[in-house]
């Protein structure tokens, strides 16, 4: 199956499962663009507009989260390189105390 196919069987699976409108299927479909025309014609829109507005809180707090755990994971892995480095170093003062010890 190529790239074309691809499109068109997605194409195909999505005109015969249309989530209902303004559903959370619905928004979850809508891209950013289309939130944010929603969103720039206002209070009169109603339902669309409290839902666009939910949407695109709901896609704040994920990218949020994301990044937030992205920098909890760096934070880990430096804490690991911190350690690994300190037991070298640890074991370098071990290996040169006994040498020096041994041939004293």
């Amino acid at each position: 199956m190529d790239v074309d196919e691809a499109l068109a069987a997605k194409e195909a699976g999505a005109s015969l499962a249309t989530p209902e409108p303004y559903s959370a299927e619905w928004w979850h479909e809508r891209t950013t663009t289309e939130l944010r025309e929603i969103i720039k014609r206002g209070f009169s829109l109603g339902a669309a507009y409290d839902g666009a507005v939910v949407e695109t809180e709901r896609r704040a707090r994920e990218a949020l989260r994301r990044v937030r755990e992205d920098q909890s994971l760096a934070v880990q892995r430096n804490a690991k390189i911190r350690l690994v480095v300190l037991g070298v170093v640890l074991a370098l003062v071990i290996v040169a105390g006994l040498v020096e010890w041994l041939a004293g």
